[in-house]
């Protein structure tokens, strides 16, 4: 039998693993925006629209900042169709809708109490919270819901109108600021949870 007895990953063994499960990120749902703007056409990037929007998630979760290294599951926040919107995400994709999992910033600072509060009004601006300072995509309308006509026609055309998104805005609003060209250039504020 080998002399060593615990592994360089057990915590018990590990001073870098115990220092890192002391400092671990609080538990929620954390937002981090795209480090690259996308024209309107989402859905040039996989081979459908909501396949596209999570491979542009998961690309850029490689290099967010932030605090949760280990949070897993990615979503863009962006409506996709009239039964794939914002506020429906919780029933559809599982996303943790109650007070054990706030909304955070890249920082963690609590942005909603919960999924569905995000949608009634935030705590916190995207912006204040370290999310992002620029308008981003979303094609929803407020509360949510999805904007079945600023949605740059389900994020394949560059020549019609999309929904973005105010960094700084708390209201239900906060999804729908302008509805510019889709010619523009906006990032994508994705979920880890």
């Amino acid at each position: 039998m080998s002399s060593k007895v615990c592994s360089d990953n057990d915590k018990n063994c590990s001073i870098q693993e115990q220092i890192y499960s002391m400092i671990s990120a609080p538990q929620g749902i954390y937002l981090y925006s795209t480090q690259t703007s996308y024209q309107g056409n989402l859905a040039t990037y996989g081979s459908t629209f909501e396949d596209s929007l999570h491979n542009i998630c998961t690309v850029n979760r490689l290099f967010a900042s932030i605090i949760n290294p280990s949070c897993m599951n990615v979503l863009p926040l962006v409506s996709s169709s009239s039964s794939t919107y914002l506020a429906n995400f919780s029933g559809l994709y599982g996303v943790p809708n109650n007070g054990s999992y706030p909304v955070r910033g890249a920082r963690g600072e609590i942005i909603a109490n919960s999924w569905s509060n995000l949608f009634g009004g935030l705590l916190l601006t995207f912006e204040q919270a370290g999310v992002t300072s620029q308008t981003f995509w979303t094609f929803s309308s407020s509360g949510g819901l999805n904007n079945s006509a600023d949605n740059c026609i389900a994020g394949t055309d560059t020549g019609a109108a999309g929904a973005i998104g105010s960094p700084t805005d708390v209201t239900t609003n906060w999804p729908l600021t302008a509805a510019p060209s889709c010619s523009e250039s906006h990032p994508i504020i994705c979920i880890c949870y």
